[in-house]
């Protein structure tokens, strides 16, 4: 799949700080929907995480709904994964915050 540049940097960014990379079942995984959907549309997040870790973009789409609302890990799951994926070479912000 040819991704847009931006896109490209992302998966290269969550390989390197994931590189034993990320499955469903994993305790990080809905809080990482969340970080990611805080600096992705829903489309982009599914194809990111499928390139990522080859999971199924539709899934992974409709995990991270559920991440979002009624599934939605405590906000100290997703600032703790932030601060370790920062750690872990992460460096992309939601452009919002500042």
């Amino acid at each position: 799949m040819d991704l847009d540049p931006c896109l490209a940097e992302i998966v290269d960014q969550l390989r390197r700080v994931f590189p034993a990379g990320v499955r469903e079942g994993d305790a990080d995984y809905g809080a990482l929907l969340v970080v990611l959907s805080d600096l992705l549309s829903e489309r982009n997040l599914g194809v990111v995480v499928e390139t990522a870790f080859g999971l199924d973009r539709h899934v992974v789409r409709n995990r991270a709904a559920g991440a979002l609302s009624s599934r939605k890990p405590p906000a100290e799951e997703a600032e703790r994964l932030k601060e370790r994926m920062t750690g872990g070479g992460w460096y992309l912000e939601d452009d919002e915050e500042g």
